[in-house]
């Protein structure tokens, strides 16, 4: 088993966006007069505020179920090693049509769709953008708000980090990363919303600030999913859908909600337990991708 997906820039309008891959040369030879072709590329969109690391070993895990698929995972523009976009106030259809163009040079026609929190959302703006253009759609958590509940986290969950002489904003990205294990929102420090997991390891913490390098635009993607107005938006998508969440994800419940106006012909749901490994979620999203 491949220990690590393959790297990569691609040089846009924007800046530089890095991804990691598997089977890159595979994606652009669908349309070959096999009997047989590779199934659709897996585009792979990660949780804010870290990078495709984060995704990196279930997609190996899901590229050993299914060794001929392509599977890519982009740094969202302003995460990771991928440049930001000019915007004061980036939408998360903004953030789609970045990973579009890096379709269009990959050579990628149509594609499924895998989202981790901000990624999920990102993935249903881009299923309703272009919809000739997605397949299936995996939605693993998602962030349902009241309005209320919007201005409380516009306001107080993802606070911009301006570098300073002292280097406070190291310490500051440390505190909230930390800070996200053990409450949700991190903001409400109360019994009520304490998670119950205990104090993140160490080496885990270290290397999740580490990847809080874009340090001055990570907020944009949180409050773009903060603004999206799922009730409107769920009911037009209509590709097939997996709604799925690790049980010990805060946003679990939002799974039922989606699944109430989600307007797809095709939905599954599930609960995995990440803690306990990848097995039980590379077989549900495998097995939903098969159907």
């Amino acid at each position: 088993m491949n220990l690590s997906c393959d790297r990569a820039f691609l040089r846009q309008t924007h800046g530089l966006m890095h991804y990691r891959f598997l089977n890159k040369e595979v994606a652009a030879t669908r349309a070959s007069n096999s009997d047989a072709p590779p199934p659709r590329p897996l585009w792979m969109m990660h949780a804010s505020p870290s990078s495709s690391r984060s995704v990196e070993s279930l997609a190996l895990a899901l590229h050993q179920d299914t060794p001929h698929r392509a599977i890519f995972a982009p740094d969202t523009p302003g995460f990771g090693d991928s440049a930001a976009l000019p915007l004061t106030q980036p939408t998360l259809i903004d953030y789609g049509h970045a990973f579009f163009e890096m379709w269009d040079q990959l050579g990628i026609e149509r594609c499924d769709l895998y989202g981790f929190h901000t990624g999920a959302h990102i993935a249903i703006e881009m299923a309703l953008a272009r919809p000739e253009r997605i397949g299936k759609v995996i939605i693993d958590g998602l962030l349902w708000l009241d309005e209320h509940e919007k201005e409380q986290y516009l306001d107080h969950y993802a606070p911009v980090l301006t570098p300073d002489a002292q280097g406070t904003q190291i310490f500051r990205a440390l505190q909230f990363i930390r800070d996200q294990a053990w409450f949700f929102p991190h903001f409400k420090r109360d019994a009520a919303h304490n998670l119950g997991g205990g104090a993140m390891p160490p080496a885990v913490l270290h290397t999740l600030t580490l990847e809080l390098q874009a340090i001055e635009t990570y907020h944009l993607g949180y409050q773009a999913v903060f603004r999206h107005d799922l009730a409107a938006r769920l009911p037009l998508l209509r590709q097939p859908v997996l709604l799925t969440a690790d049980a010990s994800d805060p946003t679990r419940g939002s799974l039922t909600q989606a699944a109430s106006v989600i307007g797809s012909s095709v939905i599954r749901q599930g609960l995995t337990d990440g803690r306990l490994g990848l097995s039980d979620k590379v077989q549900l999203i495998s097995e939903f991708l098969r159907e």
